[in-house]
C-alpha cells in the first residue's frame, strides 16, 4: 500500500513537471502579419520566441487572403504583431491577443492619401513602418512592451537590444533627413504611395500612379503626372518589386529619367536596418542623377 502510494505520489509529480515544461516555460509563439515587424520581432527577440511571418515579402498586403494554414498559425499564436489601419485588420477581427503598432502612433501625425480611401480605416495611409521616427518612438517600444508581458523571464534583453535598435533607426533617420532636405518643395513619383511618410514629412510631395490598390492610372492622370512634374522638381521615380511595372516605365520614358527599385517590405533583407540601408542607397542614388 505504501509503495503504491509513494508510486502514485512520484506519477503526480512527474504529470506535474511536465505541464510545467509544456506550458510555463514553453517558448512562446508570436505571429507577425509584415516582414517588416517579423525582422524587428526577430532582432530584439534574439532567438528567445518562435517567430511566424504571415505575408511573405514578395506578396501584395493590401490583397493578402489567409489560408486555413495560415489561420493556424495565427490561432496558435500567443501575440500576433500588426500594422492595424485597415491594412490587415479584416482577417484579425476575431483574433483577441493582436498588437496594432499603428494604433500607438498619435493621431496627429497620420495623414491621408487618395489611394487608402476605400479602405476601412477611411483614407489614412497605412505604411507607418517605413518611417523611421515612427519605428524609433511608438512601433519599437510598444512591441519591445509586449514582448516583455510575454515574456518577461526576458524582459531585460528585449529592452536591451530595443534600444540598441532605436538608435540605429535614429542614425537612419539622421542621414535620411541630411539627404533630402535640399529636396523640400519637390516631387517624387511612386507606383504605390509606401514610402508615403519619409516624402510627405519631409516636405516632399509624393505623386502616386494608382488609383486604387493594383488599379493602373488612367492615360489622363499619367498626363497629369507628367504635367505637375515639368512644372517642379523631381527628385526621382520609384516602384517596389511587388508592383506593376508598365506605368512607371512610361512615365520613365516620358521624363527621360531611370526609375529606381524601392522596396518597402524588405524583400531579400535580414534586418530592418538592412531595409533602410538599401532604401537610402536607392534615393542616394537617384539624387545624384538628378544632380
Amino acid at each position: 500500500m505504501r509503495n503504491a502510494l509513494l508510486f502514485l505520489l512520484v506519477l503526480l509529480l512527474n504529470l506535474f513537471l511536465l505541464f510545467l515544461n509544456t506550458n510555463t516555460f514553453a517558448t512562446k509563439k508570436v505571429v507577425c502579419t509584415l516582414n517588416p515587424y517579423f525582422l524587428i520581432v526577430k532582432e530584439i527577440s534574439a532567438g528567445k520566441l518562435d517567430v511566424g511571418l504571415l505575408i511573405k515579402p514578395g506578396a501584395n498586403p493590401h490583397t493578402f487572403s489567409p489560408t486555413v494554414s495560415d489561420a493556424k498559425m495565427l490561432s496558435n499564436a500567443d501575440l500576433i504583431v500588426a500594422n492595424g489601419l485597415g491594412l490587415d485588420n479584416a482577417y484579425l477581427k476575431n483574433y483577441k491577443n493582436v498588437l496594432y503598432v499603428a494604433e500607438r502612433i498619435p493621431k496627429k501625425f497620420l495623414k491621408t492619401d487618395k489611394v487608402h480611401q476605400d479602405d476601412e480605416h477611411g483614407n489614412v495611409n497605412p505604411h507607418v513602418w517605413l518611417y523611421p521616427q515612427f519605428l524609433a518612438n511608438y512601433i519599437i517600444p510598444a512591441i519591445r512592451d509586449e514582448l516583455s508581458r510575454i515574456d518577461p523571464s526576458n524582459a531585460t534583453l528585449y529592452r536591451r537590444n530595443a534600444e540598441k535598435l532605436i538608435g540605429e533607426l535614429n542614425n537612419l533617420d539622421r542621414r535620411f533627413s541630411k539627404l533630402l532636405s535640399s529636396f523640400r518643395g519637390s516631387v517624387v513619383i511612386l507606383e504605390h504611395p509606401s514610402y508615403f511618410y519619409l516624402f510627405e514629412l519631409s516636405g516632399i510631395q509624393l505623386l502616386s500612379l494608382e488609383e486604387g490598390h493594383g488599379k493602373q492610372p488612367s492615360p489622363e492622370k499619367i498626363k497629369s503626372i507628367i504635367k505637375t512634374v515639368k512644372e517642379k522638381n523631381l527628385l526621382g521615380i520609384f516602384v517596389g518589386p511587388q508592383f506593376n511595372k508598365s506605368a512607371i516605365e512610361i512615365i520613365s520614358r516620358e521624363l527621360g529619367r531611370n526609375y529606381h527599385i524601392l522596396d518597402p517590405l524588405g524583400y531579400n533583407v535580414s534586418t530592418i536596418g538592412e531595409l533602410f540601408q538599401n532604401a537610402y542607397k536607392t534615393l542616394e542614388q537617384a539624387v545624384k542623377e538628378e544632380k
